[in-house]
């Protein structure tokens, strides 16, 4: 793990132009973060789409790094604020081209039927029907260990919303793994001891 001290000034040697510096950034964040962006939207195309932006958006603004969190860590951030926003245009998108009728309304897949091939197709399925903003308390607490005030930080929210997300996606990921749910908190994967 890096400390931040030398996070700094790997930053600021990619900053000035060094270009193996900015390799080592990349090759040390990139598998994380696309699969960090693949499960904030779905979709591999649109993750490394959004993850070309991140990088871009990273670079430019290398000089803003100020060390007071690791690099991971930003980069991250940059990350969860692009598919955000990518969330909120498909949201704008879809409204404007799908007029909702009291029909498109009231079709719900029945999960009690839906029988996964794997507990990963599982996880995903059960991902899907958070919020963006759950989703990613639930990821930033359960798979990267992030504080409570460091979601808020990142979600631009309070803390205690943070919590209110990460307690929403966790019930509903219970509610969406069925009985899926207990072999998964057995191992740890609710972010508590086994």
């Amino acid at each position: 793990m890096r400390d931040l001290l030398s996070d700094r000034e790997l930053a600021q040697r990619a900053a000035g132009g060094d270009e193996a510096s900015w390799r080592e950034i990349y090759d040390a964040t990139c598998d994380r973060l696309f699969s960090f962006l693949r499960y904030q939207v779905g979709n591999r195309d649109e993750a490394l789409d959004l993850l070309q932006e991140t990088y871009l958006k990273a670079f430019r603004s290398l000089g803003d790094y100020r060390g007071e969190a690791p690099l991971a860590s930003w980069l991250r951030t940059i990350a969860l604020r692009k598919s955000l926003d990518w969330r909120r245009g498909a949201l704008q998108r879809l409204r404007r081209n799908v007029e909702l009728t009291e029909e498109v309304g009231i079709v719900e897949e029945d999960r009690a039927e839906v029988r996964f091939d794997s507990e990963r197709a599982a996880i995903h399925g059960a991902l899907a029907t958070l919020s963006a903003s759950q989703r990613a308390a639930l990821l930033l607490r359960e798979w990267e260990g992030w504080s409570f005030r460091e979601i808020a930080e990142a979600l631009r929210c309070k803390e205690s919303t943070a919590r209110v997300h990460h307690t929403r996606a966790r019930e509903r990921m219970r509610l969406a793994l069925g009985e899926s749910a207990a072999p998964l908190e057995a191992r740890g994967l609710e972010g508590q001891e086994s």
